[in-house]
């Protein structure tokens, strides 16, 4: 079963992304949009997690990382824009 927890993780995070894009977004308040990303990405984190040790669990951790650090830099960089 945890061997399988990398691939659930995978897909969780495409279906997140997939499901903002085509079903909620602009059809509901921001608020929401941040709610059900935020839970996704939790989900996805988690599920990487508890996966097996092993090169798939290094690179999706890695990789999650580095989207966690862009989406900040990202954040940082158009809030002083718009000071």
């Amino acid at each position: 079963m945890r061997k399988y927890l990398g691939i659930v993780s995978i897909i969780t995070l495409i279906s997140t992304t997939l499901v903002i894009q085509f079903f909620v977004g602009g059809k509901v308040s921001s608020p929401a949009d941040i709610i059900i990303l935020l839970t996704g990405a939790g989900l996805t984190i988690f599920t990487a997690l508890f996966s097996e040790k092993g090169q798939l669990k290094t690179i999706l951790l890695s990789l999650y990382g580095l989207l966690i650090i862009g989406f900040l830099l990202i954040s940082i960089i158009f809030g002083v824009a718009h000071m």
